[in-house]
């Protein structure tokens, strides 16, 4: 029997943080040499802050991944803040029952003995 092989390298997060630096400082300059109206200003701002937010979630060599010890507790929670937050919450049920789905098989490794 082969040995298994080693799993995909996941993303590097050094990249993850230049590429969060590099869009707000570049946003941040747009909106102070130019003006927070330009075309580039606010994608790269939101860009940089969700670079920044999946950076401080991925897993470090000393501590797993920010999403692996998540209780479905919180999950509904914050299906019922979602719910509770937007205008016309019936849009919400078909997301969030195609990530049940989703998420059902996300566990299930596909290796055959």
């Amino acid at each position: 029997m082969p040995p298994a092989a080693p799993p995909p390298p996941g993303p590097n997060r050094l990249l993850v943080a230049a590429i969060a630096v590099g869009c707000l400082l570049s946003g941040s300059a747009i909106w102070l040499l130019d003006s927070p109206d330009n075309l580039w200003c606010g994608p790269l701002i939101r860009t940089g802050l969700v670079m920044g937010a999946l950076w401080l979630a991925l897993p470090t060599k000393g501590r797993a991944a920010a999403w692996a010890n998540v209780s479905w507790i919180w999950v509904v929670l914050i299906a019922g803040a979602l719910f509770l937050m937007v205008k016309r919450p019936l849009v919400l049920v078909p997301i969030f029952l195609g990530l049940m789905v989703l998420s059902a098989f996300a566990g299930k490794s596909s290796n055959k003995k």
